[in-house]
């Protein structure tokens, strides 16, 4: 009986915390696992928010843009088929995004920034319209669309920004190509 107390009690107080759009998903899921882990059970909820937020194992960034490399968008994929003579040089990839499964002229192995790669004039990865950002999410940086840039400015790596095409972007959040790029 006192177990059913507790649960009902720890399930109200997230249905009262879910009403807060800023811990909702948190507050609930966690809620949830605690009632179905037992007393005492529970753990981390599987809804928050990571604060180190990065690629999966096996994904990179593919695009299917005849453009060249500088002027095509990106995006985070796995590759089906790796691109060869009898694919005519394409890849075939599915977009993390939607799940489109396409064929894609660009495949670019990246990893994350350091200050050390940040050198006026070098091409990174970045994702257009979240300059001036110091949060984001794990579904937004894997599943929006990236655009190679140059370095403009180093002036601000003091505040972990690094200056691409004129904006100033978190260096959490930017990536080096590991390929070559075309």
């Amino acid at each position: 009986m006192k177990v059913l107390r507790a649960a009902a009690l720890v399930l109200l107080a997230a249905l009262v915390l879910a009403s807060c759009s800023s811990v909702a998903k948190g507050a609930v899921s966690g809620a949830i696992g605690s009632i179905a882990g037992g007393v005492g059970g529970g753990g981390i909820a599987s809804g928050a928010v990571s604060s180190a937020v990065e690629f999966q194992s096996g994904e990179v960034l593919c695009s299917d843009s005849d453009r060249s490399m500088e002027d095509a968008r990106f995006y985070v994929s796995k590759v089906l088929t790796p691109a060869s003579p009898a694919t005519k040089g394409q890849a075939e990839a599915v977009f993390i995004s939607n799940g489109k499964k396409t064929w894609v002229n660009y495949v670019v192995n990246s990893r994350k920034a350091t200050k050390a790669d940040c050198v006026v004039g070098a091409t990174l990865f970045y994702l257009p319209g979240w300059a001036e950002h110091d949060k984001i999410d794990s579904d937004t940086y894997r599943k929006s669309g990236w655009d190679l840039g140059n370095v403009t400015s180093v002036e601000y790596l003091y505040k972990n920004q690094v200056e691409i095409g004129g904006e100033r972007y978190t260096i959490d959040y930017v990536r080096v190509p590991t390929d070559p790029i075309k």
